[in-house]
C-alpha cells in the first residue's frame, strides 16, 4: 500500500511540475512573440528598406504564439504596402477565424491601400 502511495504521490509532482513548466514557458513565448511583434512593427514604419527584417520579426512572432493576433494584423498591412494583396488577404482569413475585431482593421488597408489617419495602435497597453 505504501509504495501504491509513493507512486502515486510522484505521479501526481510529476505532473504538476509539467504544468508548472508549460506554464512558464507558455508565459515567456507569449512575451517573446509580443517582443517580435513590437520589433517588426518599428522597423516597418522605419521604412521599404526594413520589410523583408520586419516580415522575418512577424513570422516569428506568430510562430511563437499562432494565436495573437496583432502580428497577422501588421504582417497583413506589411503585406498591402509589399503590393502582396492575396497574402494580405490570407492574414484577413486568418483574423476573421480568429474572430479578432483586427479583421476589420486589416480589410480597411486593403481595401485603400493605406491605414487610417490618424494612425491607431493594436495591442498596446492601456493608460493604468
Amino acid at each position: 500500500m505504501k509504495s501504491v502511495l509513493s507512486r502515486l504521490s510522484i505521479a501526481i509532482f510529476h505532473n504538476c511540475l509539467i504544468a508548472s513548466i508549460r506554464s512558464y514557458f507558455y508565459f515567456n513565448w507569449y512575451k517573446l512573440a509580443e517582443a517580435h511583434n513590437n520589433l517588426a512593427y518599428t522597423l516597418r514604419k522605419q521604412g521599404p528598406e526594413n520589410y523583408k527584417a520586419a516580415l522575418t520579426h512577424y513570422n516569428k512572432a506568430i510562430y511563437l504564439d499562432s494565436k495573437l493576433p496583432e502580428p497577422y494584423m501588421y504582417r497583413g498591412v506589411l503585406y498591402v504596402q509589399m503590393g502582396d494583396k492575396k497574402r494580405a488577404l490570407e492574414d484577413h482569413q486568418t483574423l476573421v477565424e480568429m474572430g479578432s475585431p483586427l479583421a476589420v482593421e486589416l480589410e480597411y488597408v486593403v481595401k485603400n491601400n493605406r491605414e487610417k489617419a490618424p494612425e491607431q495602435f493594436f495591442g498596446v497597453s492601456e493608460k493604468l
